[in-house]
């Protein structure tokens, strides 16, 4: 009944360093270099770094991002200049000094990075063997490793929810025995969303973390949003959680260059009763309108309540409300943790409908949530949770 939460870092690191030294949040961090360079990673306690691992992100290997030039095995860097047919050359001593800099600085996994692609390329499983596996797989027997080797995933909803497509990936990442894992992440369906609404793809990203369990591989899913606590019904899953939104949905835009101002979201709160991120002005007005269902809905932190009790409304930079959000969601994991993969599911459909019900009395205030603060996204949760359990767990 193993369910661990890694903090999935990005910027502002130290929010989650914090969180996970002070508070005690999280069972370990997975850190970005597209956030943090290679100095202030090796700066890193040792403890922190044997909990924890490195994201090498290879996503989109022409970024010109900053700190990424700082890892001199990035593709960018260590072939001057991406291109494909003259990476080949250099792939093996990528591969080389990118698992001695993952050795070297004691984390728990080796990760293998992957290239991100947003279509459903036939050539998916060939062009990552060529890119990273097979150099990754012949420099980790060079070394001796004898840490695990975890494959990273990096999908698209599309990827996902078509079954011959995860068909070709589980066949392809179990003949390599030396894979013990896979770090997977899909991005969504719609970005605009702050939660997953998709029914189908929750049901079939549910379906492959099974089939991924089902083939002894150790299963870490990456930039999860609250959709998460649905990923614990497939048990040995650990999960993420993150501060910014780009840590909670998994997007290429981090790793590009942009030229045009952009405007930073409106301050948030998260209420566990409502498993949702809240306006914060709006989060207000419930909570001294109609203190009966703020008391279901919201968890007390200290964080939590500085901020409420404040006379100026936070601005989206400041870490109090995403400190509070770790502490209460890591509060929900662990209690799911303790649980079996049946027991995991009563307890969720409860949330769930408990969670529905609430959004339902705030209508009856009347009070009507904007558009994201809503609670559109429960029913296709509990949708999801229920045929889980028909197709998976009402047997055991």
């Amino acid at each position: 009944m193993s369910l661990k939460l890694y903090h999935q870092c990005g910027h502002h690191t130290i929010w989650n360093l914090n969180s996970f030294t002070e508070d005690h949040c999280g069972d370990g961090l997975i850190f970005s270099p597209v956030h943090m360079n290679r100095e202030k990673i090796e700066c890193l306690s040792p403890e922190i770094k044997a909990c924890s691992i490195f994201d090498p992100q290879y996503y989109l290997p022409n970024s010109q991002k900053r700190k990424l030039k700082t890892y001199p095995f990035f593709p960018e860097i260590i072939a001057d200049g991406f291109a494909t047919q003259d990476f080949d050359i250099v792939a093996l001593d990528s591969a080389r000094q990118c698992i001695d800099f993952q050795v070297k600085q004691g984390f728990d996994k080796i990760v293998i990075p992957a290239r991100y692609y947003d279509q459903m390329d036939p050539r998916y499983t060939e062009k990552q063997s060529k890119f990273t596996l097979h150099p990754f797989l012949k420099a980790a027997e060079e070394v001796k490793n004898d840490k695990p080797l975890i494959m990273t995933l990096p999908l698209t909803a599309h990827m996902v929810i078509s079954p011959e497509y995860r068909v070709m990936i589980l066949n392809w990442i179990t003949k390599y025995p030396e894979i013990s894992g896979v770090y997977v992440f899909a991005s969504g369906e719609d970005e605009e969303l702050k939660q997953i609404r998709s029914e189908p793809f929750l049901s079939a990203y549910l379906d492959f973390l099974t089939e991924l369990r089902a083939a002894d591989l150790h299963v870490i899913v990456g930039y999860c949003n609250t959709e998460g606590l649905l990923y614990s019904l497939v048990d040995g899953c650990d999960i993420t959680l993150g501060t910014f939104e780009n840590t909670r949905v998994f997007s290429i835009d981090k790793f590009l260059i942009h030229d045009e101002d952009r405007y930073g979201p409106a301050a948030r709160i998260y209420l566990p009763g409502l498993l949702n991120w809240i306006r914060f002005g709006q989060a207000k007005t419930i909570k001294h309108s109609a203190p009966d269902i703020w008391e279901r809905a919201y968890v007390p932190t200290p964080y939590g309540d500085l901020t409420l009790a404040a006379a100026k409304e936070p601005h989206f930079t400041q870490p109090d409300l995403y400190l509070h959000h770790f502490i209460a969601y890591a509060s929900q994991v662990r209690a799911l943790a303790l649980l079996s993969p049946v027991q995991r599911y009563e307890k969720l459909r409860e949330s769930f409908r408990a969670a529905i019900e609430l959004n339902e009395a705030i209508e009856n205030i009347p009070f009507d949530l904007e558009r994201y603060s809503r609670g559109d996204h429960l029913q296709a949760w509990l949708d999801t949770a229920n045929s889980y359990y028909r197709r998976h767990l009402k047997k055991i």
